[in-house]
């Protein structure tokens, strides 16, 4: 979704990039846990939306992400894109006739695709700590289907009889998203030509 809206607003511009990122600015602006929390409170059922029992809980937190977690990439493929589209190879594509699909799927993307993979990397780390948050508030992925959350959130009753309940997936949340954001940094000074040159 980032994507592909940072693409369309940083290469079409005008009143798309204006509408485009007004509206990303209006789901930045949203508070987002408390928000989640209520959406992942909702009944499908009763929406008339049923799904097996191992199923919703995974479901749920795809869509909530996917609703919710595009912000960045969207912004940082923007300004990747903002950037491309004055090229000489972007500007040569266009006298020949491409059309605006094909600049920027053939041109635009494959040169913003090193911004675009560290984005998504960083991203893991959060998408992994919300996910905790709502398994341990209950309302993530429910119990029979493993999760660190759910798993804290087991452990939390037995915490003096038996600590390594709680800390081992603790300590498995915390290594997974610092080597995410580790992953994320090395991809950055890899993919960037003047680091290489430095």
């Amino acid at each position: 979704v980032g994507t592909v809206v940072g693409l369309l607003s940083g290469y079409v511009g005008g009143a798309v990039d204006s509408l485009l990122m007004r509206l990303t600015d209006l789901v930045i602006s949203l508070p987002l846990l408390p928000l989640l929390i209520v959406l992942a409170a909702v009944d499908l059922g009763k929406m008339g939306l049923t799904l097996a029992p191992e199923l919703s809980g995974i479901v749920r937190i795809v869509a909530l992400v996917a609703l919710f977690n595009w912000t960045t990439t969207a912004r940082i493929v923007r300004s990747s894109a903002l950037s491309l589209r004055t090229r000489e190879f972007v500007r040569a594509a266009e006298a020949l006739g491409a059309g605006t699909w094909w600049v920027l799927i053939r041109h635009i993307l494959p040169n913003a695709v090193g911004p675009l993979i560290v984005a998504t990397t960083l991203s893991v780390g959060n998408v992994i700590l919300l996910e905790s948050v709502l398994s341990f508030l209950g309302l993530g992925v429910q119990p029979p289907t493993p999760s660190w959350g759910n798993m804290l959130t087991g452990a939390q009753e037995l915490l003096f009889e038996a600590p390594r309940l709680a800390l081992w997936p603790g300590l498995m949340i915390f290594a997974t998203v610092l080597a995410c954001n580790l992953l994320g940094d090395g991809l950055q000074v890899a993919l960037d030509p003047r680091a290489r040159i430095r």
